[in-house]
């Protein structure tokens, strides 16, 4: 299917309707925009670009690609940046962190609106295109705000219920290469269930590997009171906080707090009154 867009042609296999029709309006909104500012149109033949030049800086805004990354469709920028080059280069802009990412389209489409007047609110430029603001602008930008120091291993403060730690690390220790099921506080207060595994595993190329990764990081995750394993479930390495866990079990063996929380699905936690 071929859907026309101010910018250029879609070539779509099959569409989400609801998700097509989004990104059509968000190109719209970058069209109707682009009218009323300081960008122009640059065609190559296939597609449309907006580009601009601030301080003998160049931008350039592509819209249809953002349409292509939201719709799943091969491109040649990144899924997590959105689709603009600063002198010909890729600027790397990307989203604040959220739960819930906006679609590329409407990013792109408020980068058009914040750049195309002579004058923009500097605070909200991306400090990857800072090169387009004068050493004066620069001079008074608002101080970055910066993240309070992260002290690790304080202790819980949700009053929850966890298990020894000693008894955490033995259930590891006494069953190397066997899957455990663990549940265990975050250091956000969340509670995480997750299918792990420590010591070797065997790869599907028919290797082995180590999932104690501890000597690749800067520090030491025991003196922190965690533990590196592996997430079967998403098949990477993640630490669990041995200190906050309140549930763990391997095979017919389990211990659990009074604050451990059932868990529906393949790895469903069941309430078992005889501990061990």
């Amino acid at each position: 299917m071929i859907h026309s867009t101010p910018f250029g042609e879609l070539s779509l296999t099959q569409p989400k309707p609801n998700q097509l029709e989004a990104v059509q309006r968000a190109l719209a909104w970058c069209q109707k925009i682009a009218e009323a500012t300081l960008w122009t149109h640059h065609s190559n033949g296939t597609s449309v670009s907006l580009q601009r030049t601030i301080h003998g800086q160049t931008i350039e805004i592509f819209p249809l690609e953002a349409a292509r990354i939201d719709l799943g469709i091969k491109t040649r920028f990144s899924k997590n940046h959105l689709p603009i080059h600063l002198n010909n280069a890729d600027a790397c802009v990307r989203s604040k962190r959220s739960k819930t990412k906006p679609l590329h389209t409407d990013m792109v489409a408020s980068m058009v609106l914040l750049l195309g007047s002579k004058t923009f609110e500097l605070g909200a430029v991306p400090k990857t295109l800072h090169a387009i603001l004068t050493p004066e602008q620069r001079a008074v930008l608002p101080p970055a705000h910066r993240r309070e120091r992260y002290v690790p291993g304080q202790p819980s403060t949700s009053g929850r219920a966890f298990l020894p730690e000693a008894h955490v690390l033995d259930m590891f220790n006494q069953n190397p290469n066997e899957t455990v099921r663990v549940q265990f506080e975050k250091r956000n207060g969340d509670l995480r269930n997750m299918l792990a595994r420590d010591g070797i595993l065997n790869r599907t190329d028919g290797g082995q590997s180590n999932t104690n990764a501890d000597a690749g990081l800067p520090y030491n995750p025991s003196d922190y009171h965690l533990k590196t394993v592996h997430d079967i479930e998403r098949g990477e390495y993640r630490n669990i906080a041995t200190d906050r866990v309140t549930m763990i079990a391997v095979g017919e063996r389990s211990l659990r707090t009074v604050s451990a929380q059932t868990r529906t699905g393949s790895d469903a936690v069941t309430d078992d009154s005889s501990n061990s």
